[in-house]
């Protein structure tokens, strides 16, 4: 019979609760698998807390349901490693994400990066072992168990918005992957503005060295920018929220000829008018979602330079056994908490 870990996992059991189930079944291992002991595990406040308070991420019925695994950012001591593994071996520290099948039929896998063993074996996902990443010796592993946030805005910057010296760049939102966003536009020399609601965020922005930041409670979003620009708006425009209503905001406001990019995660419809926006004014329009391995790479290469910055976010960090009381604190809390990660 093939090899399955059983382990604890935390669970989301129905909307708002969060517990720890200690008999849960991982994915078989395999030839082309690694197994990791998760050491960390970050926590995405945006995907994970859209699916802790019941919004699911797929419209087809029964396609997401409690009880449910969370969470994608596990980090782990590599324990066992299939005989047709080359990149890793045992004792590496290894990050992996996103795994979506093979899991213990009871639950929903969504996407199960909060047990404590995490098997990437082709039973998980496609890429079997190359869905795991190396861990370069000089990051900390707790800062690690959250640059896919980074991973997923370098997708967006690297494929789609492109930014250049000679661009202004509006970053809207400033949790984890839009303070990442900002800092990777930053890094390739664009003038860089962000705009959050929470004053907390923003002093991470800081942080991380952007000099212009928004707080559209106390000041007039556009009016600031427009101040910002000598009377003109920034060419480049990244909506990370997820709120509808804010990307038809940046659409209308976008000046002529100018990119508009949807990071965030947008579960209601959005309504765009496109003789005033895309064709009247010649915008360009972009999405991405998700990551790879290379990009994952890529963000820590950039960590190791100091070129990216990412332990700032992490406003708390829990022992798994407290998975009840950590969501509870950033579901409730947003003015205090960027992310937070468990300890295993």
């Amino acid at each position: 019979m093939p090899k399955r870990y059983q382990c604890k996992a935390i669970v989301f059991t129905r909307p708002l609760h969060a517990e720890v189930h200690e008999d849960v079944l991982m994915p078989e291992m395999d030839e082309n698998g690694v197994v990791l002991k998760t050491i960390y595990s970050g926590v995405s406040r945006g995907t994970e807390l859209d699916l802790y308070e019941g919004q699911m991420h797929s419209k087809p019925p029964h396609s997401q349901w409690y009880p449910m695994l969370p969470g994608y950012m596990p980090v782990g001591e590599v324990v066992e490693v299939g005989s047709a593994v080359e990149h890793l071996k045992v004792g590496d520290i290894a990050y992996a994400s996103n795994l979506f099948t093979g899991f213990d039929e009871r639950y929903c896998p969504a996407w199960a990066g909060h047990t404590e063993y995490v098997v990437v074996s082709e039973h998980s996902h496609s890429l079997g072992a190359r869905r795991a990443v190396k861990v370069p010796e000089a990051l900390d592993p707790k800062t690690a168990s959250i640059a896919l946030l980074a991973a997923i805005a370098y997708h967006g910057i690297s494929a789609k918005v492109k930014p250049q010296p000679s661009d202004t760049v509006l970053v809207i939102g400033q949790g984890g992957i839009g303070n990442s966003a900002a800092q990777l536009c930053k890094a390739a020399g664009a003038r860089v503005i962000v705009a959050d609601l929470c004053d907390n965020r923003l002093q991470a922005a800081r942080e991380a060295g952007i000099e212009h930041t928004i707080n559209p409670r106390k000041v007039d979003l556009w009016e600031t920018v427009r101040e910002l620009c000598d009377g003109r708006m920034p060419n480049k425009m990244i909506e990370v929220t997820g709120e509808p209503r804010v990307l038809e905001e940046v659409l209308l406001h976008a000046p002529n000829n100018g990119l508009v990019h949807a990071q965030g995660m947008y579960l209601e419809p959005i309504h765009l008018y496109i003789p005033d926006t895309l064709f009247g004014k010649n915008l360009t329009f972009t999405g991405t979602v998700g990551e790879s391995p290379e990009m994952v790479q890529a963000v820590f290469q950039m960590m190791v330079e100091g070129r990216l910055k990412l332990d700032h976010l992490i406003s708390r960090t829990y022992s798994y056994e407290q998975a009840t009381e950590a969501y509870d604190w950033i579901y409730h809390h947003p003015e205090e908490g960027i992310t937070l990660v468990f300890q295993w």
